[in-house]
């Protein structure tokens, strides 16, 4: 009897953990039950200089390998991709900097937990027209969604659409850093912002639950956004955006809050190979979304980008590491309003901001 006993409380066990959804199995850190659906911004990622060496000595999935548990408690998961995805031989562009990496990273992206990224940037082009479409095809192999570029300037305006059950999403990706001839028109080519043609879109893709703007914007290694920038930002919560997340300065910027409305001007890196001295550790931004697609709560991830022995591996900071970039992040959103730094929580490892 006693045997039998043991038995059935075994197998209740079992089929309790069987049942139990995967937001169930995941630490409440990660993912907050309590909501609808969560989505994950990361900043930039490039697969050069560090990050090359790195993979050179560990294997291609190491530099993800230990943030990929991270990624996989979110419902959706979107960076910044900033290396074209090619074999070809010869750059077509005359920038200081110019990346590329072997088209078996769309499948890396995709294993770690990565479901979308932006193109919308200017290092997109630094391959030509070949290594933009070899990256589009990589992307579609692998079953990466993307968005900001395209073979022309209808296909380069076109959203990530995405389904979170019943809530439907749109991403719309665009950069005002890049040269002219980088933009697409009848050409292959990244969509580029304007103001006039934002506003368009935003209202087109109002059908969608949420619509979130994602930018490549800002100047490199400052911690402020410009006037500009603001008037943008809130020009764009004003034509019905629901969130405005941006990277390119490098370094995270200032948080605000607008009409109730997230504004994140810049995440700074995520995958970055560069020693600069200028270099911090990053942000990532999660946003959790009710079941009709608003946007209820938002965490604030630090995110390590300090390599002083140049291995290049992001993980999810903790502790007193993650209260430093947190304490820094409040302090330089206060020129943004008081919004954010009053009614933002700080816990062990994210600071928390909830929407009333």
């Amino acid at each position: 009897m006693k045997k039998t006993a043991i038995f059935i409380v075994v197998i209740f066990c079992v089929f309790e953990l069987w049942c139990s959804t995967p937001e169930e199995r995941i630490p409440k850190q990660s993912i907050a039950t309590s909501y609808g659906y969560s989505m994950l911004f990361i900043g930039d990622m490039m697969f050069e200089w560090a990050v090359k060496d790195t993979i050179e000595r560990y294997g291609m999935e190491y530099p993800l390998k230990k943030i990929k548990p991270f990624f996989q408690s979110f419902d959706f998961v979107m960076a910044n991709l900033e290396t074209p995805l090619t074999q070809k031989k010869t750059s077509m562009t005359y920038q200081k900097y110019i990346f590329k990496a072997s088209p078996l990273h769309a499948f890396n992206l995709a294993r770690a937990g990565i479901t979308a990224v932006t193109l919308a940037n200017n290092h997109m082009l630094d391959y030509g027209d070949t290594g933009l479409l070899d990256t589009m095809t990589s992307l579609s192999d692998a079953r990466v969604l993307y968005a900001g570029a395209g073979k022309n300037e209808t296909t380069a305006s076109l959203p990530v659409m995405h389904r979170l059950g019943t809530t439907r999403i749109a991403v719309l990706c665009y950069t005002q850093v890049c040269s002219r001839d980088m933009i697409a028109k009848n050409n292959p080519g990244v969509n580029f912002f304007e103001l006039k043609k934002t506003r368009k879109d935003i209202k087109k893709y109002r059908c969608c639950d949420s619509v979130i703007i994602n930018i490549h914007w800002g100047s490199e290694y400052f911690y402020y956004p410009t006037s500009e920038q603001i008037d943008i930002a809130h020009a764009l919560i004003d034509a019905g955006a629901d969130a405005v997340i941006g990277h390119h300065p490098h370094v995270y910027q200032g948080i605000e809050i607008y009409k109730n409305k997230p504004i994140v001007y810049s995440l700074g890196n995520f995958l970055f190979g560069s020693m600069h001295e200028g270099i911090n550790d990053n942000i990532a931004c999660a946003l959790f979304l009710s079941e009709n697609g608003k946007i209820v709560k938002m965490n604030i991830y630090a995110i390590k980008g300090i390599y002083n022995d140049g291995i290049i591996q992001p993980e999810v900071l903790e502790g007193p590491l993650a209260a430093k970039v947190f304490d820094h992040i409040l302090e330089i959103s206060k020129p943004l309003g008081i919004i954010f730094t009053g009614r933002t929580t700080k816990h062990h490892d994210y600071a928390e901001f909830i929407f009333r």
